[in-house]
């Protein structure tokens, strides 16, 4: 019985962390400075910041990841199930063999 706790405890741990180990940040591109005297303001000329980010498609890809995320761990607990349950089933037969 012991075993069968500290199996799920580290398969529960390692869930746990895989799902909950946020992406690695991204890397900001590398910034040139420029040698400017001093006294001397460097205007900047109004670009564009990037691509507008639609809110409506943010939210949906949220939601079929939060959605992959569930399937997953669905999956993952039926495999450790079927995992457990076939250890008991041969533990039962090798008593039964002697």
């Amino acid at each position: 019985m012991v075993k069968v706790r500290a199996v799920l405890t580290g398969l529960l741990l390692a869930t746990t962390v895989a799902f909950a180990v946020p992406a690695a940040p991204a890397l900001a591109a590398p910034v040139a400075v420029q040698a400017v005297a001093p006294g001397v303001v460097v205007q900047q000329n109004d670009v564009d910041p990037g691509p507008k980010i639609d809110p409506e498609q943010t939210n949906k890809a949220g939601q079929e990841k939060t959605k992959n995320k569930i399937i997953v761990g669905v999956l993952a607990a039926v495999l450790a199930l079927l995992v457990i349950w076939g250890r008991s089933v041969r533990k039962k037969k090798r008593k039964a063999a002697g």
